[in-house]
């Protein structure tokens, strides 16, 4: 499958994929972040999705300990299973990853290790069509 690439003036890379949790769906420009072993939603994307992102919303999700690119601990929320889909219709299901998010941060959408090694390879090209596909 092929995705198309946007990479902005500080050479970070994103690509719009839907997600869907249930019935709810939403059109969601991931940061890609190979470094990241998580898939993580922003608050503005839980919004979309119609959770409450208040502190006691978010506080009776399963908390999950993880450590950030600076090597601190922090408190996460464990989403579960969420769909990635090619379209809106979830005609064409990429694949199903667990989700997290950061209780108390608005953080980017993240799309990281924890979709990536479901597939046998995943590939960029940065220069001219600029696309990520995944095999």
């Amino acid at each position: 499958m092929t995705f198309k690439l946007k990479i902005d003036s500080q050479n970070q890379w994103f690509v719009w994929i839907w997600v869907s949790i249930g019935n709810r769906k939403a059109l969601v420009k991931f940061k890609i972040d190979t470094g990241c072993n998580a898939m993580v939603l922003s608050h503005g994307t839980l919004k979309s999705l119609g959770y409450s992102t208040k502190e006691a919303g978010l506080s009776k999700l399963p908390p999950v300990v993880g450590t950030i690119a600076s090597g601190e601990e922090h408190t996460f929320r464990k989403l579960g299973k969420i769909s990635l889909c090619k379209d809106d219709k979830q005609a064409v299901q990429i694949c199903e990853a667990d989700a997290i998010c950061h209780s108390t941060h608005e953080t980017h959408d993240l799309l990281g290790t924890e979709v990536f090694r479901q597939f046998s390879g995943v590939s960029f090209n940065l220069v001219g069509d600029r696309h990520m596909e995944l095999n």
